[in-house]
């Protein structure tokens, strides 16, 4: 088991490039996940999220670049990936198994006691009467379930997973929020991609956004969020008041009602506005749908 106390990163790709034929999928992405960590992975279908991550836990090689992963090359160090757990898109699983041989198979591949598992079985809903059953027999859902099982029961060092939260319903999808958590709290770090942005502002310490192979955006929600400014919509007592709002700029004026964007400190507008005279003020922060929107609205528009 590699020792990941002494280390402030667990994972790290340096200037790594990755080309399939003409195709490139990674262009000389850097991306690092510290200890204690969860963080989010976010980009469009097809933007080099899969490889990046089919790189980390060595199913590919990159064409350039370092990449280190528990104090290894997962590529030419393999050892590595026992203390690593890992959830690809399309989890490949063995029809025929029952859930229960399934776990214990993965669970001889990393050569580690599978400690978490029964209390992840309870988080995410997975009785003995469905582990009893072939996996061939499973939903969508229970497959998914299965495949996040398989990847957090060892209790790795680093858990990786594409899309962890596809066709879970909001119960299961509660249990595995509290689940990755549980495990961020006890020191382990999770690297994650997500089209459910609610499930990545819930859960992520911080952020690093992707397309074309290329990242464009990386940050604490709060720090993407503030580049992009708050909302703020005023109601005004008099419509043709004058209005000179600290770190606003106009975005619509309608009679009494004005729309603002507000960047930076939020101390200074509120003092500002306590001066004024108003029927009713609103501040909205930005969501992360926003965020993402609006860097890949203006990165298809450079």
């Amino acid at each position: 088991m590699a020792n990941t106390e002494c280390m402030s990163d667990v994972a790290q790709l340096r200037g790594v490039s990755k080309r399939f034929g003409d195709f490139t999928a990674l262009d000389g992405i850097d991306l690092t996940v510290p200890a204690g960590e969860i963080r989010g992975f976010l980009g469009p279908n097809g933007a080099g999220k899969t490889t990046a991550m089919r790189i980390l836990v060595g199913l590919l090689k990159a064409d350039a670049g370092t990449v280190e992963v528990l104090g290894g090359d997962p590529w030419r160090n393999p050892q590595v990936r026992a203390d690593l757990g890992f959830l690809p898109s399309d989890p490949g699983l063995y029809g025929r198994m029952r859930g229960i041989e399934l776990l214990d198979h993965f669970a001889a591949l990393s050569q580690r006691e599978p400690v978490l598992r029964q209390r992840a079985c309870d988080l995410l809903r997975m009785d003995d009467a469905d582990l009893a059953r072939p996996v061939r027999t499973y939903s969508k859902g229970m497959r998914q379930k299965i495949g996040v099982l398989q990847a957090v029961q060892h209790d790795p060092a680093l858990l990786i997973l594409d899309e962890p939260g596809e066709g879970l319903d909001p119960l299961v999808l509660a249990g595995l929020v509290e689940l990755l958590r549980d495990r961020r709290d006890a020191g382990r770090s999770i690297l994650f991609s997500s089209h459910v942005l609610a499930e990545v502002a819930a859960l992520c310490d911080r952020v690093t956004m992707i397309r074309n192979g290329r990242i464009i955006g990386e940050g604490t929600i709060a720090e993407l969020s503030d580049q992009q400014g708050r909302t703020v919509i005023l109601h005004l007592a008099v419509e043709d008041a004058v209005i000179d709002l600290p770190g606003c700029s106009l975005v619509d004026r309608t009679g009494a009602r004005v729309t603002l964007t507000h960047h930076g400190e939020i101390r200074p507008l509120l003092t500002a506005l306590a001066a004024l005279d108003l029927r009713d003020v609103r501040i909205e922060e930005v969501s992360l749908d926003t965020v993402f929107m609006d860097y890949y609205r203006d990165e298809a528009l450079a």
